[in-house]
C-alpha cells in the first residue's frame, strides 16, 4: 500500500510539474507584446503605459520618450522634434525594445534601447539614413525593421524636393548582449509562407475575409481605395487587393476576400542575388519580363517579384498571375 501510494505522490507531483511549466509558457506567450507606432506630438495623452513587465513608457512635458522602473528612470530620449516616434515591445524572457526615431536638420534617426525587467539597460543602438529618411517598426518582440528613404528621382537638393516615400528595408535581430545582427528576410520560412498564401511578417493571409483581415491587422489608420486590378486596404504592415465591385465602389464588403498581398516597404536586394533562391525554393518562372520582373508558381498562388534600380526589391503574392 505504502509503495503504491508513494507511486502516486510521484504521478501527482510530476503532472503539478508540468502544469506549472505549461502554464508558465502559456504566461510568457502572453505577455509577449509589440505595442503600435506612436506619435509622440499628436498622442502624448496615452502615456504613461504600464508594461507587463513592470516597466513604465512615459513622455516628459517637453515630448521625450522614458523607460522608467518605479520612480527612477532609466532612460530619457533627447530632441523631442515633430516628427518624433516610438514603439516598444515585451520579450518571451521580459526584456523590452524600444526604438526612438527623430529628424533633425533634414537627417533622421532610429534609436534602439533595451532594457530588462530590472530596469538595467543592455542595449543603446543608433541605425542612421542617408538624408532623406527613415521608418522603424517591429515585426517581431526582438526583430526591428530599418527602412531608408530613397531620394526622390526630382530632387534639386532642396529639403522639399528629397523625399519619393520608397524606403528599403532591412532586418535586425536584437539581443540583450547588446548587439543587433542583420538577419535575412529570403529564407525557407518565407517559402513555407508563401505556400500558405501568407507574406513573412505581413499579418493576413490569402482568402481570407475582410472581416477577419480587419481584426488580423487592427490598423486603426487604415483606409481603402481603388488602384489597378484591386479595391486596395492599405495598412501599415501590408496592403491588400480585393476584387473591384459590381458596383465600382471603393468599400470592400465584409465577406470579400484577401486576393493580394503586398508589402508596404520594399526589400534590400537583387535579381542576380535573389533569383537562384526563388529558382530553388520555386522552380523556373512562369513569366519574365526585362530585368525587373520574375513571376513564380507557389504552390496555387503567384509570387511576383519586382526589382528596381540596382537593390530594391517589391513583392505581390496574389491568387491569379495579374501580370500576365
Amino acid at each position: 500500500m505504502n509503495k503504491i501510494v508513494k507511486v502516486l505522490a510521484v504521478c501527482f507531483l510530476a503532472i503539478t510539474s508540468l502544469l506549472f511549466l505549461a502554464e508558465n509558457k502559456a504566461s510568457a506567450k502572453t505577455n509577449e507584446k509589440v505595442y503600435k507606432t506612436y506619435s509622440l506630438s499628436s498622442e502624448k495623452s496615452k502615456f504613461p503605459i504600464k508594461l507587463s513587465n513592470s516597466l513604465v513608457i512615459d513622455v516628459t512635458s517637453n515630448k521625450e520618450p522614458v523607460i522608467k522602473k518605479g520612480n527612477r528612470v532609466v532612460w530619457q530620449g533627447v530632441g523631442g522634434w515633430m516628427s518624433s516616434e516610438i514603439s516598444f515591445t515585451v520579450t518571451k524572457t521580459d526584456d523590452t525594445y524600444l526604438f526612438y526615431k527623430t529628424g533633425a536638420g533634414g537627417t533622421e534617426s532610429v534609436e534602439v534601447i533595451g532594457t530588462n525587467r530590472d530596469g538595467k539597460m543592455f542595449m543603446n543602438k543608433t541605425f542612421n539614413g542617408d538624408g532623406a529618411g527613415m521608418y522603424a517598426r517591429f515585426v517581431s518582440s526582438s526583430i526591428i525593421e530599418i527602412g531608408v528613404e530613397e531620394f526622390s528621382s526630382f530632387y534639386d537638393g532642396s529639403t522639399a524636393s528629397k523625399h519619393s516615400d520608397s524606403f528599403k528595408s532591412k532586418f535586425y535581430q536584437l539581443y540583450v548582449n547588446g548587439s543587433a545582427k542583420e538577419i535575412a528576410y529570403f529564407d525557407s520560412t518565407f517559402a513555407s509562407l508563401a505556400k500558405k498564401g501568407q507574406l513573412k511578417w505581413v499579418p493576413g493571409a490569402l482568402g481570407m475575409t475582410f472581416s477577419n483581415l480587419k481584426s488580423a491587422v487592427q490598423d486603426p489608420y487604415a483606409r481603402q481605395e481603388m488602384a489597378e486590378h484591386y479595391n486596395f486596404y492599405y495598412t501599415e504592415l501590408g496592403n491588400y487587393g480585393f476584387y473591384y465591385n459590381n458596383d465600382v465602389s471603393k468599400t470592400i464588403k465584409p465577406n470579400a476576400k484577401v486576393r493580394g498581398i503586398f508589402r508596404s516597404s520594399d526589400l534590400h536586394g537583387n535579381r542576380n542575388s535573389l533569383r537562384p533562391f526563388f529558382k530553388k525554393q520555386f522552380g523556373k518562372e512562369v513569366l519574365s519580363y526585362g530585368n525587373h520582373l520574375d513571376v513564380y508558381r507557389v504552390g496555387k498562388y503567384y509570387l511576383a517579384v519586382q526589382y528596381f534600380d540596382e537593390d530594391t526589391v517589391h513583392l505581390n503574392l496574389t491568387t491569379d498571375n495579374v501580370f500576365r
